[in-house]
């Protein structure tokens, strides 16, 4: 990822979205690749990766650009502490709960049914924010949907035309087997999740990046969605779905192998 960093012009990435290895400490394997999650030097070995690569991404980002950074229980915390140090405590904006079903169920412990994702814009008082998008359907229970509300006041409170606003714990299910965007790259995200953090930090034409992109989720969204996109990964397993994926949408895009690692590879559209 360094490589890839060091390619890309200071300032001109206005979304960063990084789902990197989460220290697992095993190898996650799939009907379209796999990738290692083992750190021989154990946790610090793998925080000392991490905080390297947000030390020089940082300064890709636009004054008014935000990082997502998505991690699970297992590192995240320590990633709070290194970004409040790296990126600023007051440039701090959300800690994001995805909450998710399905998987196995845990017998010694409470099952682990969420991931977390820390948002951080570039600087401490702008950044992009579109709450008007990040609307979603009332549920039924809550006696908005079809009607408004009356307070004990007499006052009547009508629904908003768009739904209720999203907060910080986001609904949204895993990829089940069966699924129709579902590529078979271990760790592939839906394309919900993507969609919900571009619509609400990026705007028409602004650039997103992904320089650990996978399956290639946050490009093809991002294409869809009319922004421009950076898409960089090692793995040529990813690389080749993110291709495949990206011509379906009829995708046009220039590609490079980065030195000294040649199998890093950085697409922009």
């Amino acid at each position: 990822m360094l490589a890839v960093i060091a390619t890309i012009a200071p300032q001109s990435i206005d979304l960063l979205y990084l789902d990197p290895p989460f220290a697992a400490g095993r190898v996650f394997a799939d009907s379209a690749g796999a990738f290692d999650d083992r750190w021989h030097g154990g946790l610090n070995e793998y925080l000392t990766w991490l905080e390297q690569r947000l030390v020089a991404a940082r300064q890709l980002v636009a004054e008014h650009g935000s990082l997502f950074l998505h991690l699970d229980r297992r590192a995240v915390h320590y990633a709070k502490v290194l970004l409040d140090r790296i990126w600023g405590f007051d440039c701090f904006r959300n800690e994001i709960i995805w909450h998710y079903t399905g998987g196995g169920r845990a017998r010694r412990s409470f099952s682990h049914k969420h991931d977390t994702i820390l948002w951080y814009s570039k600087h401490p008082q702008q950044w992009t924010f579109n709450l008007q998008a990040m609307r979603q359907p009332y549920k039924a229970s809550s006696g908005f949907a079809k009607a408004g509300i009356r307070s004990a006041a007499g006052k009547h409170y009508l629904p908003h035309p768009d739904g209720t606003p999203v907060d910080d714990v986001w609904d949204i299910p895993m990829l089940n087997p069966m699924a129709a965007e579902r590529l078979g790259y271990p760790t592939q995200k839906p394309e919900r999740l993507l969609e919900r953090i571009i619509l609400a930090a990026s705007n028409s034409d602004d650039l997103v990046a992904d320089l650990c992109c996978g399956s290639g989720t946050t490009a093809a969204v991002a294409q869809r969605l009319g922004r421009r996109w950076i898409a960089a990964d090692q793995s040529a397993d990813a690389l080749a779905l993110v291709r495949t994926r990206l011509r379906q949408q009829a995708a046009e895009w220039h590609e490079h192998v980065i030195q000294p690692q040649p199998d890093w590879l950085a697409a922009k559209h």
